[in-house]
């Protein structure tokens, strides 16, 4: 036994998983200006197309969003900032939840961890754009035409999203464990070459494949 804890077998993966996440937890900590960084650059390049007015700027574990405010007002940008922490704590309970999974082998569950890590870490772009898009919303709602229903809704969504990432952190584990993630991909077998009964052996003996092998084979010609 893991941990002398009990029989159920259920209560030293929770105790494991708990573990582990603590353990996770300064290495979530330290990637995460790096994770700001790329996700802030892609996303800024996104939205710098469909909307010029918006600039992003990751600033360590945050990611700053400027938005050019239009007439009547007088210009000057409208900004916002991110704390990445608050959208991205899943990713170390993730992380832990495919460390304690059983697979089959030590690569699948590398491939299982590199795949669940690397969707929900993607998915951060989105979150950012969606940030982004939020404040735009409300830099349009502060001319004398704004109005306040869409920001509201897309805040609803984003902090949704937010609170939610627990949520989000077992639904991708369970995803990997329902498309066998977890397992070795089998090859299929080569296909054995058939042959002839007058050939001469494989095995060097000099005589017809008939007169040695074949004798017990059963794939002959």
């Amino acid at each position: 036994m893991l941990f002398n804890i009990g029989r159920r077998r259920w209560i030293r993966l929770l105790v494991f998983t708990i573990l582990l996440y603590l353990a996770f937890l300064p290495i979530w900590w330290y990637a995460l200006p790096s994770l700001a960084t790329a996700a802030g650059t892609i996303a800024g390049w996104i939205c710098g197309i469909f909307d010029p007015r918006v600039s992003i700027n990751p600033d360590s574990r945050i990611v700053k969003v400027f938005v050019t405010s239009q007439p009547p007002l007088d210009g000057t940008p409208i900004n916002s900032a991110l704390r990445l922490d608050t959208v991205t704590y899943g990713l170390p309970l993730l992380a832990a939840l495919i460390t304690v999974t059983q697979a089959e082998s030590i690569l699948a569950k590398l491939r299982a961890l590199l795949i669940g890590v690397g969707v929900m870490a993607v998915l951060t772009v989105p979150t950012v754009m969606a940030w982004a898009k939020l404040t735009s919303l409300e830099a349009d709602e502060r001319t004398p035409f704004g109005t306040g229903e869409r920001s509201s809704l897309l805040y609803y969504a984003f902090h949704g999203y937010a609170f939610s990432q627990p949520v989000i952190a077992v639904a991708i584990w369970v995803t990997l464990m329902v498309l066998g993630v977890f397992k070795v991909r089998k090859t299929e077998p080569a296909p054995q070459t058939r042959i002839a009964r007058n050939a001469a052996c494989p095995c060097g003996s000099g005589r017809k494949y008939k007169r040695c092998c074949g004798r017990t084979a059963s794939d002959v010609a």
